[in-house]
Parts: structure tokens; C-alpha cells; sequence
């Protein structure tokens, strides 16, 4: 898979910001000539942003390369939007996809749309999902629930500072006793860290009979994806051909049954 020959085949990302609730929610449109399908990428949390930008942007291109156009994005208060990151929520951020799915969605009514999660995005576009937007789902490394995805910044923002003679439990109290924790350049309040044990997958992602697809990274070269819990263990310059390959081919097989039922 040539990554290079697949921008050049479709030069055509559009960077920009879509307003949304006060703020402006900064994403790249990578367009297709006549897509025959839309995605749109639901990235992990705050701080895991670094670990799977460039593969995430290689993804994107990839699909584009082949008629299917891709929205990706950064959250209200994460990375180029703004937006006060201390004062989000998982709700929010959840508010986020709903409202560009549907922008991505009414673009062409016609097309199908697939909603792609990766780790906090999975459960994110899931709930969209579940409340039935989209035509197919396709999920990377979910997680039960939000507090998992907090588990492995906390743990490496805990071995980096360890002069400090503190264990993730002892952080994890300090979040617990109403306190503030600043972890990897993002405010953790109280409220969100509450907020993480309940904000889960929803019961049901596959009602309706839309086609879901769940992929489990973990023990695969693009378990690297996320960073490590003990530093910062990454490359960007990871094979993952055969993982697109695999994920395209299912929406292939899934998108043809939806085209006939638009």
C-alpha cells in the first residue's frame, strides 16, 4: 500500500471549522470524487490524540483514495478546537459526534455513513449510533466504559512523575476528594473522572439490523495505536496495510445491501 500514491491520487483535504455550541470544532474533510460513501472518525481521548494522529490521517486518506469520503476531527477542547478542555464532559464530547454525523450526513442524504470509533470514540459513536444515525459502525478497541480509557494516562502520568513519591492511587484520590489533576497538558476535574464510570457502551449497538463491525487491537501492531501505561511507546511509521485492507473490505461487503435500501 502506497500512502503517498494515495494522497496524490486525491490531493483534496479541507481543513476548517464548523461552529457548534459557543465553540468551533476543527476538522479536515477529505474528499473523494464521487464518493459512494461517507465516515467519520470518532478519535480517542485527549491526551491518546498523539499516539494514533498519523495513522488516523493515513486511514482517512486511504478510504478517500477510494470513494469514500472521511470527516475527522478534534473534540471541543482538545488538540485545534476550542473550547475550554477543564469545563468538557463525556456528554459533550458525545454531542460533538451527533452533531457531525448529522452535518456529515445531510451533505448527501442519499449515501450511506458509517460511524467510526476508536477507544473513547468507540463508545461515542456507538451511543450516536444507538440513537440511529449512521448505516454501519465500526469499532476499534472499545472499551467498557470511559474510566478505562482514563486508566492508561493516569498510570504513565504517575511513572513520569515519580520523584514525587506518588502512586496512581494516591492521584486517583486526589480526584476522588473533589481536586483538580493536570494529566499529560489536560485538567482532569473531579467531575469528569466521576463521570467516567458511568459513561459506557450503550446495551444495544446493532438495533435495526445496521451492520457493526468490532475490531480488538490488542496483541497486533496496531495495538500500538495507544501509547504505553509505563511512557511514551509509539512509531509512526507502523505497517497497518493489512488492517485498512480488512476494514475497508467489510464496509464494501456491508455498504452495497445499504445502498439498496436508500
Amino acid at each position: 500500500m502506497d500512502l503517498q500514491a494515495d494522497r496524490l491520487n486525491n490531493p483534496v483535504e479541507r481543513p476548517g471549522y464548523l461552529e457548534f455550541c459557543g465553540a468551533h470544532l476543527y476538522s479536515v474533510l477529505h474528499g473523494a470524487s464521487d464518493p459512494f460513501a461517507r465516515v467519520l472518525l470518532a478519535g480517542p481521548f485527549a491526551s491518546e490524540r498523539y499516539f494514533s494522529y498519523v495513522p488516523r490521517v493515513r486511514w482517512a486518506r486511504f478510504l478517500a483514495a477510494r470513494g469514500i469520503e472521511v470527516l475527522r476531527f478534534d473534540y471541543r477542547g482538545v488538540g485545534e478546537s476550542t473550547g475550554g478542555f477543564d469545563r468538557m464532559s463525556f456528554t459533550d464530547w458525545s454531542e460533538d459526534v451527533d452533531f457531525l454525523a448529522g452535518w456529515l450526513k445531510n451533505r448527501s442524504p442519499h449515501l450511506p455513513l458509517v460511524l467510526h470509533g476508536h477507544e473513547l470514540g468507540a463508545i461515542l459513536a456507538s451511543k450516536t449510533f444507538a440513537s440511529g444515525l449512521g448505516d454501519a459502525l465500526l469499532l476499534w478497541s472499545a472499551p467498557a466504559n470511559a474510566n478505562d480509557v482514563l486508566r492508561r494516562p493516569l498510570s504513565r502520568h504517575a511513572f513520569k512523575n515519580m520523584y514525587a513519591r506518588k502512586s496512581a492511587s494516591d492521584y486517583i484520590r486526589d480526584l476522588e476528594a473533589d481536586g483538580v489533576l493536570e494529566v499529560e497538558g489536560y485538567e482532569w476535574s473531579h467531575r469528569l473522572w466521576r463521570e467516567s464510570f458511568t459513561f459506557q457502551m450503550p446495551d444495544d449497538t446493532e438495533a435495526g439490523g445496521r451492520p457493526v463491525k468490532v475490531v480488538n487491537l490488542e496483541g497486533t501492531p496496531a495495538s500500538l495505536l495507544k501509547g504505553s501505561a509505563m511512557g511514551y511507546v509509539v512509531s509512526h511509521n507502523l505497517d497497518l496495510s493489512g488492517l485498512y485492507t480488512d476494514n475497508l473490505e467489510w464496509m464494501m461487503a456491508a455498504l452495497p445491501a445499504l445502498q439498496e435500501r436508500q
